[in-house]
């Protein structure tokens, strides 16, 4: 009984001991852990820069360049064939409707017109000849009529035989058929001088289409032509806008050019820094598209070839500042919303399409917090839930992966990252 008395002593006094040797233990691994833990915080925490969330305008725009244009721009090209006889402009003179621009030598149409001239001549002289036989002729008749009645009233009397009557009634007949003859060749006459006098009219027409004249109240933006230099038909002899409105054509990808309609407002400015912007509105679209690798080289598009959409963008008022030829960039908006929450777009991730962007919790730790998000521009996102105005979130580093509950640290102070 003595022995298991001891054995059931030195039993416990051994499980005392581990206990105790147990507890020494776990207060060292809790130690360990902690100086760990604070190791890993201090010295492996990821320094992130946090970005604010602003109010701002977003965007949805349609991007392309075009060129300006004055409004009712044209080029005018000779009607015919011939010479420049004066240049009355230069580039840069206003012109008003109607005023005389140039003048053109046509020595062929002129010579023609002297030639017409002199056929008209001697058909009116024809013509008169015919009408004075006209005049005559009825004499004649008035004349052969009244000796008929005389006969018929000496038949009447006995004084003469009706054979001696017979003759003067074929005389009769003979000068009604002269009237008749004299009539329709004074009619054919009348219907040559006719045609004659159109095609003279003609021959003036092109005569003084040698007389340019202004079509419209505008500007004069180019002449290409002095003065006695050859012409063909349709040669381009200068180019007038008018300076009051403004616009520029474009040509949009296919793509593009089906969200793209009449109405939508667009902003139009010189390609470079510090650009000026001036608004203006879509006023016209092809209903097709059209493969001109010309048009497009010019309007500065690469894509020389591919389907194009031609469109046209007229400016709300003059800018007075941007040259008709030159190059621009035009920016359609499709959709708008403004001064709305919103946050830099690199800042929001996606997890099984749901929106998200991280912050940092109360104990320094990255968490994920899940947002609405609406309308969506080319730099920043409208914030419709989830955050407000004010609230900082992280910009993810490119180097390296941000994970829930992991250590992050701010790099310097909330930082505003421009928007549209």
């Amino acid at each position: 009984m003595v022995g298991s008395k001891n054995t059931r002593m030195q039993f416990q006094t051994g499980i005392r001991f581990l206990v105790g040797s147990g507890a020494i233990a776990l207060i060292a691994i809790g130690g360990a852990f902690l100086i760990w833990q604070d190791q890993f915080t201090s010295e492996d925490s990821i320094p992130v820069q946090l970005i604010e969330v602003e109010r701002h305008t977003i965007e949805i725009t349609v991007n392309e360049s075009g060129i300006v244009q004055f409004e009712d721009q044209q080029t005018l090209t000779s009607p015919a064939e011939g010479a420049v006889e004066t240049v009355f402009v230069r580039p840069g003179d206003r012109v008003t409707s109607g005023q005389t621009l140039m003048t053109l030598r046509n020595p062929q149409r002129q010579t023609a017109l002297a030639l017409q001239q002199v056929r008209i001549q001697q058909q009116e002289a024809i013509l008169e000849r015919n009408r004075l036989r006209i005049l005559e002729a009825k004499e004649q008749l008035d004349a052969e009529q009244e000796e008929l009645a005389n006969l018929e009233n000496l038949v009447e009397q006995g004084a003469i035989a009706r054979s001696d009557v017979q003759a003067q009634e074929n005389m009769l007949r003979q000068s009604i058929s002269a009237v008749r003859d004299a009539e329709l060749e004074a009619t054919t006459a009348e219907s040559t001088l006719i045609e004659l006098t159109l095609e003279q009219q003609r021959i003036e027409q092109e005569l003084e289409d040698t007389v340019i004249s202004s079509p419209i109240n505008g500007i004069i933006l180019g002449v290409s032509v002095n003065d006695g230099d050859g012409i063909e038909i349709r040669t381009e002899l200068l180019t007038i806008g008018d300076a009051s409105q403004e616009c520029v054509e474009l040509e949009l990808s296919t793509l593009n050019a089906s969200h793209v309609s009449p109405g939508q407002p667009a902003r139009v400015s010189v390609i470079g820094p510090d650009p000026q912007y001036f608004m203006g509105i879509v006023t016209g679209l092809y209903p097709q598209a059209v493969t001109s690798g010309q048009s497009a080289a010019a309007s500065g598009n690469s894509e020389t070839g591919q389907p194009r959409v031609p469109t046209r963008i007229k400016l709300n008022r003059p800018s007075n500042i941007l040259i008709p030829g030159g190059i621009v960039n035009v920016e359609i908006i499709l959709e708008k919303q403004e001064n709305v929450a919103s946050v830099n777009i690199e800042a929001v991730q996606q997890l099984e399409s749901e929106p998200f962007v991280w912050v940092i919790d109360s104990n320094g730790l990255a968490k994920q917090k899940p947002i609405d998000i609406g309308l969506e521009g080319l730099t920043r996102v409208e914030v419709t839930d989830g955050l407000k105005v004010g609230d900082n979130v992280i910009l993810p580093p490119l180097d390296q992966p941000i994970r829930e509950g992991i250590p992050v640290e701010r790099m310097s102070e909330a930082i505003s990252i421009p928007g549209e």
